[in-house]
Order: C-alpha cells, then sequence, then structure tokens
C-alpha cells in the first residue's frame, strides 16, 4: 500500500537522482511562484479572487494534461505531486484564512465594544461634572456661566433631556428664547414626550407672542402625557392670562 507521503518522498528521491540543468531550475521556480500566485487567490475572502484563482489552476492542469503523454514515468509522478501540492495547499490556506478572520474579527469587535462603554462612560463623567458646575451657575443667578457650562456638558453628551432643557432654562431666564426653543426641540428629539420641553416651549412661543405655536406645544403636551391632562390644563389657563406670572417646576434645573 502506498501512502501520499511515500510518492512525495518518491518524487523527491527521482528528481535528486539526475541532475537539473540551469533551464530545468528556472521551469520549476517559475511554477512555484505560479503555485504561491494560486493558493494566495484561492485563499482570498473576495469571491472573485477565489474564481480567478480556481482558473489558473485549471489552465496549468490542462497545460500538464496536454504534454503528459510525452512524459517519462518519473515526470509524470512528479506532475501528480504538483497537482496534489496545488489542491491541499488551498485548501488549507482557505480554512486557515477563514479561520483567521473570524478570530481576527471577533477580537476587533470585542475590543471596540469594550472602548466605546470606556469611552461612553467618561463622557459621561465629564458631562455630570459640567452639569453639576452649571447649576450652581444658575443657583447663583449667573445663567450667563451656566450656558457656558451646560454646553459643555453637551458636548460630551448629546442624550441627555436634562442637560438640554437646563440650558434652555438658562437662555429663558436670559430673554433668548429663540435660543431656548432650540434647546427645547433637541431635548425633544431624545424624548418627544418630555413634559418639560413641551410646557416651556409653549412658554417661550407665548412670550414671543405666537400664540398659534403656544396652543400648538399645549396641544401636544395633553395628546402625549395624558396623564397630566389636568396640570396641563392649569399650566394653559395661566400661561394665557399671564406669562410672566407661571411659575411651574418646568423653570426648576435638575
Amino acid at each position: 500500500m502506498e501512502f501520499p507521503f511515500e510518492k512525495q518522498e518518491t518524487s523527491k528521491n527521482l528528481c535528486s537522482q539526475r541532475h537539473i540543468t540551469e533551464e530545468e531550475f528556472q521551469n520549476f521556480m517559475q511554477r512555484v511562484t505560479e503555485v504561491e500566485k494560486i493558493v494566495k487567490k484561492l485563499a482570498s475572502s473576495d469571491v472573485n479572487e477565489q474564481n480567478n484563482g480556481k482558473l489558473l489552476a485549471d489552465n496549468i492542469l490542462k497545460s500538464n494534461n496536454a504534454i503528459e503523454g510525452n512524459l517519462s514515468g518519473d515526470e509524470e509522478l512528479k506532475t501528480r505531486t504538483d497537482r496534489t501540492l496545488i489542491n491541499n495547499c488551498s485548501t488549507s490556506a482557505t480554512t486557515d484564512s477563514n479561520t483567521m478572520s473570524k478570530e481576527v474579527f471577533m477580537k476587533t469587535m470585542e475590543k471596540d465594544a469594550r472602548e466605546r462603554a470606556e469611552d461612553k462612560k467618561r463622557r459621561n463623567e465629564r458631562a455630570d461634572t459640567y452639569k453639576r458646575i452649571g447649576n450652581g451657575a444658575f443657583d447663583s443667578g449667573d445663567y450667563e456661566k451656566a450656558v457656558t457650562y451646560y454646553g459643555k456638558a453637551i458636548e460630551q453628551r448629546k442624550d441627555s433631556t436634562v442637560i438640554w432643557n437646563n440650558r434652555a432654562l438658562s437662555f429663558m431666564r436670559l430673554g433668548l428664547y429663540e435660543k431656548a426653543l432650540q434647546d427645547c426641540e433637541w431635548a425633544l428629539k431624545v424624548n418627544d414626550s418630555n413634559i418639560k420641553a413641551l410646557l416651556n416651549s409653549a412658554k417661550c412661543y407665548a412670550y414671543l407672542g405666537n400664540h398659534e405655536k403656544r396652543d400648538e406645544f399645549i396641544r401636544l403636551s395633553k395628546e402625549r402625557i395624558p396623564r397630566f391632562s389636568k396640570y396641563i390644563e392649569d399650566f394653559e389657563k395661566a400661561l394665557k392670562e399671564n406669562p410672566n406670572d407661571v411659575i411651574q417646576d418646568e423653570e426648576s434645573i435638575v
């Protein structure tokens, strides 16, 4: 019984038993280069590259078949050995490539997830620090400073309705109602049922004399937060009678 490795060893012995010319050596090296190119293409994750590799391998094998009739027994054995080498190498390389690709992909994803979580944690911590400084400034009546530090907090964290609302309130205290409305809008993008952003929007429009938009946000508040309908009705009544007298929880920071 003859095993594959015995064929390879036989091939080596046969080649070593006769003198190899320079031309034969160059031909051999050219074939090695061709095989390496085929293996690389077959191991590629690109389907087109794999198909090109198969095509090149087929061309070489067809070329070998065309001249096999004129080969000696030794040379024919070497041809069969080369063909086996191509198949074995391509299968092994493809398997190793796929395994490595999966491992690298999973490790990359895990690393990316860890880095994102750590970065988010750092950003939230910085945002909380800036927010506390802003709250202190707001409580002391320094609304411009409050706006500055709430802005720094927003740069670190844009998904907090609390920070957007706090800066909106600071703008309202400064009489900058258009800017306050922009922050209320951002808070509503984070949570479209945020009662503070909805009612402060209504209040800003009341201050600006836009009663149509004021009523629109009152209506939206009732539709989106029906459980607070009584509270919203009281707010609406006070707002329409005298906006300047409306002092509600919406004008407190968190």
